[in-house]
Parts: C-alpha cells; sequence; structure tokens
C-alpha cells in the first residue's frame, strides 16, 4: 500500500470512528507511524484531505449511481435501483459513508471544497429528485410532497451503515428487496419491481476493511 493511500486509510477509520473535530493531525502520524512533517508533505491540511476523501466517494457514488441506472427509463426501475444502490453502498462502506454524510459540517463555511461538496451531492440527489418527478407526471406514483419522500426513502436506505452487518438476519439482497418495496409502497406505485444486486457496479473504496475480519466498521477494533 502506497503512502498517499495508508494515509487516507487511516484517516477515514480515524474520522468515522471518533470523527474529524476529534482527530488532530498527531492522531493520524501514530496511526500510519509518521511524523507530523511527513503527513504535511503528503497532505495539505487536515480539512484538505477530508474535502478529498469526500471528493471522491460522491464521485464514487455518482459513478455507480448512473451504472445502476444505464437503460432504466421507467420510473419504479429506477426508484429500484436507487434505493437498491444507496442501499448496498451504506451497507458495505460504513466508514466512507458516515464520513461523507456526517462531515461536511466539518468543511469550511465558504470555502470552495465545501461548494465542490455540496455541488457533488445535489448532483447524485438529482437522479432521485427527477424520478420521484417523472413518476408523478407519467402517473405512475401519488405522491403528496416529493422532497419529504425523497428525503424519507433516502434516510431509510443510508441507515445501513448504522446497523448493517453481513452475520445479521438478513442478507443484503433481502434488505434491498425489501426496502424496493416500501419505497414503490411509498410512493403508491402498483409496479412490481425485481432489481437485482450487482456487487460489480458498486463503487470500490480502497480504504474499507472489507476483507480484515479484525475491523469493524467506523473502525473500531474488534476483541
Amino acid at each position: 500500500m502506497d503512502t498517499g493511500l495508508r494515509i487516507r486509510t487511516a484517516a477515514m477509520r480515524l474520522f468515522a470512528g471518533q470523527g474529524y473535530a476529534a482527530t488532530s493531525i498527531r492522531d493520524l502520524a501514530r496511526a500510519v507511524d509518521m511524523t507530523n512533517a511527513g503527513i504535511y508533505h503528503h497532505v495539505a491540511s487536515k480539512e484538505a484531505l477530508l474535502a478529498d476523501l469526500m471528493r471522491l466517494s460522491q464521485l464514487g457514488l455518482i459513478d455507480a449511481t448512473d451504472r445502476q441506472l444505464a437503460n432504466l427509463r421507467d420510473p419504479a426501475e429506477r426508484l429500484a435501483a436507487l434505493i437498491t444502490s444507496l442501499t448496498a453502498i451504506h451497507a458495505l462502506n460504513p466508514m466512507t459513508t458516515r464520513v461523507m454524510d456526517g462531515e461536511l459540517r466539518s468543511l469550511t463555511t465558504g470555502s470552495s471544497p465545501r461548494d465542490e461538496i455540496i455541488a457533488l451531492r445535489d448532483l447524485y440527489e438529482q437522479r432521485w429528485k427527477s424520478a420521484l418527478a417523472d413518476g408523478v407526471q407519467q402517473g405512475a406514483f401519488h405522491v403528496a410532497d416529493q422532497k419529504l419522500t425523497r428525503l424519507a426513502l433516502m434516510s431509510m436506505c443510508t441507515g445501513t451503515s448504522e446497523w448493517y452487518r453481513p452475520d445479521g438476519e438478513s442478507t443484503l439482497e433481502q434488505v434491498c428487496a425489501e426496502f424496493v418495496a416500501i419505497g414503490l409502497a411509498a410512493v403508491r406505485s402498483p409496479a412490481q419491481v425485481t432489481m437485482r444486486l450487482d456487487l460489480t457496479l458498486l463503487p470500490e473504496y480502497p480504504w474499507e476493511p472489507h476483507d480484515d475480519p479484525r475491523v469493524a466498521p467506523a473502525g473500531r477494533t474488534t476483541p
């Protein structure tokens, strides 16, 4: 693992596990066995490192979503794909998504990095807005408040980063299928959509410890 990736991996674990504000450059340097000066040789600042991680995370989310949506025109299928993708990404990448979703507040208000992350989040949410709006316009969805419906469905999906475990009672495929059913019921769609979970379409975040059984989500080390 090269030095840049080592630093990103340690930073993601620390930011997810104890929060950005509680993490110092000294903590990061200790985690990768470097000096503070050595860290600054690779990153301009702690905030720049956070912005870089959030940017890469958001771009991965957008790219994966667009691959899921490719060639889908039916609003119900698009909504099912959005629910499946967002649910799976959060379930499988709890560290990344916890930082991506929760640390915007740590970027300086009015700064270019913060504005860029907000723009990327808006770009992603536009996929949801379009699917819901098209469904309503075509008479396929019956929604009183599209914004509230969108926020409720997205919150349902993102919550898997907090509770999903691979060894839990339900498989990820089952969770995604149930969430799709809930989502279609929420928009009062009569459609019956079966959306296959294709893991090859999901983003790859190299700092997520998928293959290390000693590392639990959010950077907590298991006994």
